[in-house]
């Protein structure tokens, strides 16, 4: 009896974090949609625009050249609708709960044309500084992709008509230490001190829990996260990871 207690808590802890992580991820999801859905118009109203040209065109006396340029240009439209649609894929599908071994690299260059689109529409200029050294970690990847997730969307959140966002990775005494930072209004030392509670939010329609599901990604690999000024007067976030051996 004594040894089935701990576990049933254990249980209904694992299941509150991994409903919590599923409705942090859905939130980043929709940030990001929001920001890809103005990469998709412009494709598909090309699309319509030349469709209905090349329909005219074949009604009318045949004029092989133009019917040409149309398909031609129906054909560029679709590669980039294409090239749209593969940049949300990623993270689009489901995650994994499995361990194993990654790269915290490959997993920043996966968000970035994610993270891209959205700073673009703002006018944020939005920049990777990372040596050509990998960084493997041992842990939940997707767990600290949603994580980086939702840290970079809230600095591109607090930029909503320009700034600078910055995703730096180093390595330290056989740590990988990863830090975004943003040129934003930054946050007071009363929010400062909550900022990592769940439910605590200063923003409207925010359940506050995407920097609490983050924290506790980043700890349960044996990881920290601190916030601080950045250098720009915005917010720095700077995560530490053991590498694996």
């Amino acid at each position: 009896m004594t040894e089935s207690r701990p576990r049933a808590r254990d249980t209904g802890h694992e299941a509150e974090e991994a409903v919590l992580r599923q409705a942090s991820h859905m939130r980043a999801l929709s940030g990001l949609f929001h920001g890809l859905v103005h990469d998709l118009k412009s494709p598909i109203n090309a699309l319509v625009v030349n469709l209905e040209l090349l329909k005219t065109s074949v009604s009318e006396t045949p004029d092989l050249e133009r019917q040409r340029r149309y398909v031609r240009i129906l054909g560029e439209e679709m590669m980039r609708l294409n090239r749209a649609v593969e940049r949300l894929l990623p993270a689009a599908g489901p995650a994994s709960d499995e361990r194993g071994r990654f790269d915290l690299k490959d997993v920043v260059e996966e968000i970035a044309p994610l993270l891209s689109t959205t700073a673009r529409h703002q006018s944020v200029r939005f920049e990777i500084v990372a040596p050509e050294e990998r960084f493997p970690l041992d842990g939940h990847r997707d767990r600290i992709k949603q994580a980086l997730l939702a840290l970079s969307l809230n600095a591109l959140e607090a930029m909503p008509e320009g700034g600078n966002l910055e995703i730096a990775i180093e390595k330290r005494q056989g740590r990988a230490v990863l830090a975004v930072s943003d040129s934003g209004p930054g946050v007071d030392d009363a929010v400062r001190a909550h900022m990592f509670d769940l439910y605590f939010t200063t923003k409207e329609k925010h359940e506050g829990i995407g920097l609490y599901v983050a924290r506790a990604v980043v700890e349960s690999t044996n990881g920290s996260i601190e916030h601080a000024p950045g250098a720009e007067g915005g917010s720095r976030f700077t995560l530490s990871l053991p590498l694996a051996a």
